[in-house]
């Protein structure tokens, strides 16, 4: 029997090796988008749907001294980054939990940017998570959404739990305009990348 994904949840089997996978297949990705957002020191993100744990790696370049947390479904996605961001882990500088999305396990205004790469084609609840996205923000606080999908017709990715839905970037722009953010823009990347942002006021 032929080895399947669930990228939704990689708890369901085989996880280890896709988030592997997907550390480096979405290298290109994260190149493409995170130069494009502004680092401080002293700042505090969180990643949302951190899977593997790569996207926290690759923020600390920008802001060595941040603190970087991170969020994840599945039981799996959350050792993986903890192993992957080992030394920021131990020194206390990045916190990656198991959670929701929809209902966050963080306290109002902590956060003074909120990535989510590759993870809201798997939100059950987008206006929900959306909302609780800007609730943990404080002002001024950026919601940045990162995707290498954004035509769903051009999308033939294996869906084996039904649970994938390719958002275009007029559909993720109207659910942070939804949601409350303004200033809700929209990068174009080649291969169908995008990066949506928007501003908490």
């Amino acid at each position: 029997m032929d080895h399947v994904d669930h990228p939704a949840n990689p708890d369901l089997g085989g996880g280890e090796q896709m988030l592997d996978r997907m550390n480096l297949s979405h290298q290109y990705l994260r190149d493409f988008a995170l130069p494009k957002l502004k680092f401080r020191e002293g700042m505090k993100i969180l990643d949302l749907g951190c899977g593997g744990g790569a996207t926290i790696a690759d923020m600390r370049r920008y802001a060595p001294d941040a603190e970087i947390d991170g969020i994840d479904y599945s039981e799996i996605s959350v050792a993986k980054a903890q192993r992957f961001n080992k030394e920021a882990v131990e020194s206390g500088k990045t916190r990656i939990v198991r959670g929701d999305v929809a209902a966050l396990p963080m306290g109002d205004e902590s956060y003074d940017l909120a990535t989510a790469v590759e993870t809201v084609y798997f939100w059950p609840d987008m206006e929900k998570a959306f909302a609780e996205v800007k609730r943990v923000l404080r002002s001024g606080g950026v919601f940045a959404v990162i995707d290498e999908g954004s035509d769903p017709g051009r999308c033939d990715w294996p869906d084996p739990d039904g649970n994938l839905h390719v958002w275009r970037p007029e559909e993720l722009m109207h659910f942070m305009k939804k949601a409350g953010f303004a200033d809700v823009t929209v990068d174009h990347g080649e291969d169908q990348l995008i990066l949506v942002r928007g501003v908490k006021m």
